[in-house]
């Protein structure tokens, strides 16, 4: 067994450092390019809005076109922010007043029933605005909460399941390799018997506090379940992200020796040529991997690489066969 011996995880092209955008893990997720720009929904409402005050014009006084005024706005507030939803609530207040006394041109109203009628109608707006972004609101953090651990505050496998996805068509159209590591930390149940559970989730949370200071922004990280934590490391060979991993494997095992846990971290590490077909292959071998490494040598590094190439399996788009030829790091059993 030989220790991996690799280049700095910055150093080559392939560490993904350059690219304009990784995964979108943890936040919003990554935008649709055909979705609406802000700008877009704005001037789609102005237009309604317009388009609502004609009829309103050529109708008369007669008829009340208020309800049709809402669902401009509403799409503003929905699709845009709180501010455009409130300065369209006042545009289409002063419009529809104003189509009002257009239609009223023989028989004005006094200033002080125009006045209410402005204010009575500005502020059934403004009321749809605050109840439309308040929805939106809660809607937008009951959604982060689902993709959220919420021990760790990283994102959970929900949300990796999602970012993996979209990387992986990434890779397919780039033709560029990718490298994924699943973590496990060996002697958690232990800690967890002997220490408590309180103690157990402060291990989880430094855990993931070390991961996310010594990862990359591109990469996606996300707690699997339990103690074990997944890494996809965004257009990364073999090489940098054995070196990567070694980096974070000795960042680990400094912080929890100053706390005292004797744990260490079984890590399996599959790096792909070529990007598998569906995200269940890209997880079953870095968890087979893992497996491998609590196996044969508890606390390394466990090392492979699918795909066409040397080392690989030769089916494109596919990982079967038993394991490659693999590496391993040093380690420390727990």
């Amino acid at each position: 067994m030989s220790p991996v011996d690799a280049p700095t995880p910055h150093s080559g092209p392939s560490a993904g450092a350059s690219a304009p955008s990784g995964p979108a893990v943890g936040g919003a997720p990554a935008a649709d390019p055909g979705a609406l720009t802000r700008a877009g929904v704005v001037l789609i409402s102005i237009g309604l809005i317009l388009c609502v005050a004609v009829g309103d014009v050529l109708t008369g006084p007669d008829a009340n076109f208020t309800l049709l005024y809402l669902a401009p706005i509403a799409f503003a507030s929905w699709l845009g922010s709180t501010r455009w939803g409130l300065a369209l609530s006042a545009l289409a207040s002063v419009v529809s007043n104003a189509s009002d006394l257009q239609a009223r041109q023989g028989a004005p109203l006094p200033g002080g029933v125009l006045a209410w009628n402005l204010m009575v109608q500005l502020g059934v707006f403004v009321a749809l605005v605050l109840l439309i972004t308040g929805l939106r609101e809660r809607l937008e953090v009951e959604q982060e909460m689902a993709r959220t651990d919420a021990l760790t505050g990283l994102p959970n496998r929900r949300a990796f399941t999602e970012a993996a996805t979209l990387e992986l068509e990434r890779a397919r159209r780039s033709g560029r390799p990718l490298s994924f590591a699943y973590v496990d930390c060996d002697g958690f149940k232990h800690v967890n018997d002997s220490l408590g559970h309180r103690e157990g989730d402060a291990l989880l949370v430094v855990v993931a506090q070390v991961l996310r200071a010594s990862t990359r922004a591109v990469d996606a990280l996300a707690r699997l379940g339990g103690d074990e934590f997944g890494l996809l490391m965004h257009e990364t060979d073999a090489a940098v992200a054995a070196a990567l991993l070694t980096r974070v494997r000795a960042s680990l095992l400094a912080a929890v020796e100053r706390r005292g846990w004797r744990v260490g971290f079984s890590i399996g590490l599959a790096t792909f040529t070529e990007a598998p077909g569906q995200f269940d292959d890209l997880l079953a071998r870095g968890d087979e991997l893992m497996y491998e490494a609590k196996r044969t040598a508890r606390g390394t590094i466990r090392a492979a690489t699918f795909g066409p190439g040397p080392g690989g399996s030769s089916a494109p788009g596919s990982v079967p066969g038993p394991l490659p030829a693999t590496t391993y790091a040093p380690g420390r059993e727990p």
